[in-house]
């Protein structure tokens, strides 16, 4: 089933998820429930005076505004990156990401599989789906337009809509029986799909869509996002700081038998020259910590979020990174937009902005 022509589809940014790893503070109702228990009901979300000091996992543009959805379905809008405004969600569920297809058209996921939209705005949305009795996350959602899109999440689950989310369709392949968790779903300058995910996981998707390949990791930690750079390629990031890149998703070797990968067995690729011939390089990175979130600044240049207030900066066709030191705040980040003049992040601590550029 093809779900996306490149030549029609908006391409966005990668943006990392970290709802799990934002701090202790999930809700009860993003906990499993035990089966004796009463299957939850959704309720709509509740205006909160301190909204925007809470966990806010996304931001992403809408229109020539903003928006930004996190921690008890808040979701909340604004023109400027400066002021938000909440508006009510239709789901208590925490939130993991958002994305507009254009000023109008938007889909948000989180926890309990709930999947919102909206056609005006942001200003009002309805839950197209709700799965409390599966009760997992959705981490991602790449969308091509108001139609055609995904959503991928827990334990590599993964369903596609051509008609609005009127309907869904389970993407199976013998690389999403691996069950490992789905981070990020990202659509490179080529026209193919990347997938990263938990323990080392990586897919592609040369044709749409219809066909997916497990790729041989260098890393076999967690990676949470995904950055398209160049024609064919992309860089990709996450625990310990680990950034790598490659310049042609086409030409990376793969998995041959996807339900044979041990992450356990396997091995870190850390010499230089084994990593080129694998396809990748990485990026070195000053900083240890995870990183969740990340945006380019540029056609080259991309900054990174994550955990304990780190950002770090740097040239994608470069060697290495550099650190952003004591901008105020140690909170994790989980995300950052740039506008003019300005860096605005989100985290566990809500938004936060650095005034110089970087």
């Amino acid at each position: 089933m093809k779900l996306f022509n490149p030549l029609q589809t908006h391409r966005l940014p990668a943006l990392a998820l970290a709802a799990a790893l934002l701090g202790s503070s999930l809700p009860a109702w993003a906990q499993d429930e035990s089966a004796d228990e009463a299957p939850r009901q959704a309720l709509n979300s509740e205006i909160m005076p301190l909204a925007t000091k809470g966990i806010i996992n996304d931001v992403a543009r809408r229109g020539s505004g903003y928006v930004a959805v996190g921690e008890r379905g808040h979701i909340l809008l604004s023109d400027d990156a400066e002021n938000w405004e909440q508006v009510v969600g239709p789901t208590r569920a925490m939130l993991n990401r958002v994305q507009f297809v254009d000023a109008q058209h938007g889909w948000a996921v989180g926890y309990d599989g709930a999947v919102l939209k909206t056609a005006d705005g942001g200003q009002s949305w309805t839950l197209n789906r709700f799965e409390p009795d599966w009760g997992k996350p959705w981490y991602d959602l790449l969308f091509a337009d108001a139609q055609t899109g995904l959503v991928a999440g827990a334990n590599g689950r993964m369903l596609a809509t051509q008609d609005g989310g009127e309907s869904w369709t389970a993407v199976e392949n013998d690389v999403f029986e691996t069950g490992f968790h789905h981070y990020d779903v990202a659509l490179l300058n080529d026209g193919s799909l990347l997938i990263a995910g938990e323990r080392g996981f990586l897919a592609r998707s040369t044709d749409d869509g219809c066909t997916w390949e497990m790729l041989q990791p260098p890393y076999i930690g967690s990676y949470f996002g995904i950055l398209p750079h160049g024609p064919r390629g992309a860089v990709v990031y996450g625990l310990q700081g680990r950034v790598f890149a490659f310049d042609d998703v086409t030409a990376l070797p793969t998995v041959a038998e996807p339900l044979d990968y041990d992450p356990f067995s396997a091995e870190n690729v850390t010499d230089p020259q084994a990593l080129a011939a694998m396809g990748w390089r990485q990026l070195q990175n000053p900083v240890e910590e995870s990183l969740f979130g990340a945006t380019m600044n540029g056609s080259d240049q991309a900054v990174f979020v994550g955990v304990d207030g780190s950002i770090v900066r740097g040239e994608l066709s470069g060697q290495t990174l550099e650190a952003v030191r004591d901008w105020g705040s140690d909170d994790p980040l989980s995300d950052i937009e740039l506008r003019a003049g300005q860096a605005v992040m989100t985290g566990r601590g809500g938004f936060y902005s650095i005034d110089s550029p970087l």
